[in-house]
């Protein structure tokens, strides 16, 4: 199906691109064309499976990363709760503040799967610039959600450097709007070091204002307990 050539190829561009490889580069490196790798990344080639392992070694990543697609899953998009949801993905809009930059930066979390035991697979796209493809993010993220009565948490692995690892944890929404505020731990690239961010996490692309800056900016209260309980806790709700 050509949609599943369309899906391997875009995964391989992106892959490629955070490794800052260029199409001549990874031509050499699985022995074929810029044309050919051109047309492998536009969907236009269905890949054979050698290729694929081929792929996957020039890149250091899994087969299973450039196949992970569900035709029922990529097809079927649901805004139902994901406490009672069964089937589906779900795209949430995350938001934190970056005050290095002055910016705030947004990132999209694609949750999916049968929800067993509250379990879901999820995908974070980190730092995307345009919404209508996540695929062109800075940074990609593959984990799991779990959600609980009161939190729901998140485990991600970065699909560029093994050793960085995300946490986040988020108080449930009892708000119609479904937002969640929480805490984004990982780590920082510049400097190197373990960080932690406040976000909120909505069902819809929030608009990008003082108003939400000034929810994900540390408060004076915010500022107060860390003082007085040496940790960062986040004690909000929206």
């Amino acid at each position: 199906m050509k949609e599943i050539s369309v899906h391997v190829g875009k995964r391989i561009r992106l892959y490629r691109k955070m490794k800052n490889m260029t199409i001549e580069v990874f031509a050499g490196l699985i022995n074929k064309s810029k044309a050919t790798v051109s047309k492998y990344e536009n969907g236009d080639i269905a890949i054979d499976i050698e290729t694929l392992f081929i792929i996957a070694n020039a890149l250091d990543i899994s087969v299973n990363q450039l196949i992970d697609y569900d035709k029922e899953v990529e097809e079927t998009e649901t805004r139902v709760d994901l406490s009672g949801r069964r089937h589906g993905k779900t795209r949430m809009y995350l938001y934190f503040y970056d005050g290095r930059r002055s910016r705030i930066v947004r990132n999209v979390i694609d949750i999916r799967g049968t929800g067993e035991n509250g379990m879901f697979s999820a995908n974070l796209y980190a730092d995307v610039d345009d919404y209508s493809n996540c695929y062109k993010c800075k940074y990609l993220y593959h984990g799991t959600m779990r959600r609980y009565d009161t939190f729901s948490n998140f485990q991600f692995e970065n699909q560029n450097n093994k050793m960085e690892r995300v946490f986040l944890y988020a108080i449930n929404s009892f708000s119609p709007a479904g937002r969640m505020i929480g805490m984004f731990s990982g780590l920082s690239i510049q400097p190197m070091l373990p960080a932690s961010f406040k976000f909120v996490l909505s069902p819809d692309i929030m608009e990008e204002n003082e108003e939400l800056k000034e929810i994900l900016r540390f408060s004076k209260e915010d500022i107060r307990t860390m003082k007085k309980m040496n940790m960062f806790i986040v004690n909000q709700h929206l």
